[in-house]
């Protein structure tokens, strides 16, 4: 699932800020102080919203859950997928009630800022349940040293190819450098099987940086130091070494397809489906759905390859999650917090119930590192053609932005990405485009000071 897939048209969030400020709602409200979990009163009535994914689906785990938990009632809202942060300012602002909802990584800071969540910590089995979710996974359910939430999924960003366009070409082994992506986008390039053999999207959208993160980070490369202070383009090059290759994929070696400027990962997931192209990025769940022959016509062809960096660091990709939260004056916690646990986490009976059910159904990244035994995840995954030892090398390094719970997050995003397209146009050159970045990032980072 990527919402990435399709691209939420976010907010950004100083204009959750301001909108809440001007409805009286703003930063003054303050978060609840921590109590022992109590058991409301019997039946207990839990208002849940998330935006409209297969909401068959979340209607078949809710009346799960309550057949489960048979003294709470759970009335759950699927909200426009496009639209999600909007109505959901709308909602906070109008004070309507809500007590359990889907949060983007990339907006929890801000709300928590805004005083719309509760932090979660100390309640029932969340210890016990963090010791068991990848460490990127875990790291976005944070801010500033307190949790809040639980993980609805959680996935990586990931390099995929033709295998077959790539034997034809004679390349005998799946590149793990940008150089070596370089040589065999050439040499498939020279037998002629396709004009631009990376297909990739740098339409403007949310997470729109995935592939220029994850380049960096399997580099072994930073952007942020742990104080959200910029570390690129000068103290720590590997941006700008990334960004140049991208530069020079487009216009010296003519390797990207200039297409790319005008699609998003949508948009570019199709294409490659539908033939075009031989090596290209994108979110996790995009893989099995490239080798189902009822919607890829590439089915069986598609391999995943270790996500390509500047050297061979033994790094992994950019990691991302989205989670359950709770509002801060909900009046039935203990009863939304089961729910949380129920969904982001196991059910009464002690299995990952939810998250196994959203991968096995639609290639949902999990958040849990032990359901990396199952046997049906494992049958699964084996029959979506993973390298499983690529796969689960992936997972293991991949890394949580190094900003994402700053509250001026999708503000330098939105702002980066401009830059990035602004390179790849040839308005502007990598060094110039990423001083501008980190002089934004400075910027709002004082400003939210």
């Amino acid at each position: 699932m990527n919402d990435h897939d399709p691209i939420s048209r976010a907010l950004s969030r100083r204009h959750f800020l301001k909108a809440t400020a001007a409805t009286g709602i703003g930063l003054g409200v303050g978060t609840p102080a921590l109590l022992s979990p109590v058991r409301a009163a019997a039946p207990a009535s839990v208002n849940f919203s998330g935006w409209a994914f297969e909401p068959q689906v979340v209607e078949a785990n809710v009346k799960r859950f309550m057949e489960q938990n048979p003294d709470v009632q759970v009335n759950y809202t699927p909200l426009d997928l496009q639209l999600y942060n909007e109505k959901m300012v709308a909602l906070f602002s109008a004070n309507t009630r809500m007590d359990v909802f889907y949060v983007r990584d990339t907006e929890l800071g801000a709300w928590v800022e805004a005083g719309w969540l509760q932090p979660v910590d100390g309640l029932p089995k969340l210890d016990e349940l963090d010791k068991d979710i990848f460490s990127f996974n875990r790291e976005a359910l944070f801010y500033k040293g307190k949790q809040y939430g639980t993980p609805y999924y959680g996935d990586i960003y990931v390099y995929m190819y033709d295998k077959n366009q790539l034997d034809q070409a004679n390349v005998a082994k799946a590149p793990v450098t940008l150089d070596e992506l370089k040589n065999a986008a050439l040499e498939v390039k020279k037998a002629g099987i396709a004009e631009y053999p990376i297909l990739k999207g740098y339409k403007t959208n949310v997470d729109g940086l995935s592939e220029f993160w994850s380049m960096v980070f399997a580099s072994g490369g930073h952007l942020f130091n742990e104080a959200f202070e910029p570390v690129f383009p000068n103290e720590d090059k590997t941006a700008l070494m990334v960004l140049e290759w991208m530069l020079d994929a487009l216009h010296t070696w003519k390797i990207l397809d200039p297409r790319g400027l005008e699609l998003d990962d949508t948009q570019v997931r199709d294409t490659f489906l539908s033939g075009q192209g031989v090596f290209t990025s994108n979110v996790g769940n995009v893989f099995p759905r490239a080798n189902n022959p009822a919607l890829s016509k590439r089915a069986g062809n598609i391999k995943m390859m270790r996500f390509p960096a500047l050297k061979d660091v033994g790094k992994g990709p950019m990691g991302w999650t989205r989670l359950y939260a709770m509002s801060a004056d909900t009046k039935v916690r203990d009863a939304a917090w089961r729910l949380m646990y129920y969904l982001g986490g196991k059910d009464t009976t002690g299995q990952y119930y939810t998250a196994k059910n959203w991968y096995l159904k639609y290639g949902v990244g999990y958040p849990f590192k032990s359901l990396d035994q199952d046997s049906d995840i494992l049958q699964a995954q084996k029959a979506s053609g993973y390298d499983i030892d690529v796969l689960r090398q992936q997972y293991a390094n991949a890394r949580a932005r190094e900003n994402i719970s700053a509250s001026w997050y999708s503000d330098w995003d939105r702002f980066t990405q401009q830059q990035v397209q602004g390179v790849l146009l040839g308005q502007i050159k990598p060094q110039q485009a990423l001083e501008a970045s980190a002089q934004k990032a400075r910027a709002l980072k004082k400003s939210g000071e």
